[in-house]
């Protein structure tokens, strides 16, 4: 178990552990947002540099435009 997944655990947040859907990926995302009450979006980048994530590429930039709730980034730590 990851440590994320284990501070979420022990906040006792309700997490989904895999969800399969079709379609356009930022509509998917926009859509679960809507249909389950959700009030944060939270997505990890793999991106390296600030300026990348400033630039922000296709599903992230699109969802960000989009979303009806505000849309957090996560970076994988370096120490991995």
């Amino acid at each position: 178990m990851n440590e994320a997944t284990e501070k979420a655990e022990e906040a006792s947040l309700e997490a989904v552990t895999k969800v399969r859907e079709h379609g356009t990926t930022y509509n998917v995302i926009r859509d679960y947002i809507d249909k389950n009450g959700i009030d944060l979006a939270v997505l990890g980048t793999h991106d390296l540099t600030d300026f990348s994530r400033y630039v922000m590429g296709g599903i992230s930039a699109k969802l960000v435009r989009t979303s009806p709730v505000p849309v957090m980034w996560v970076r994988e730590s370096d120490s991995e």
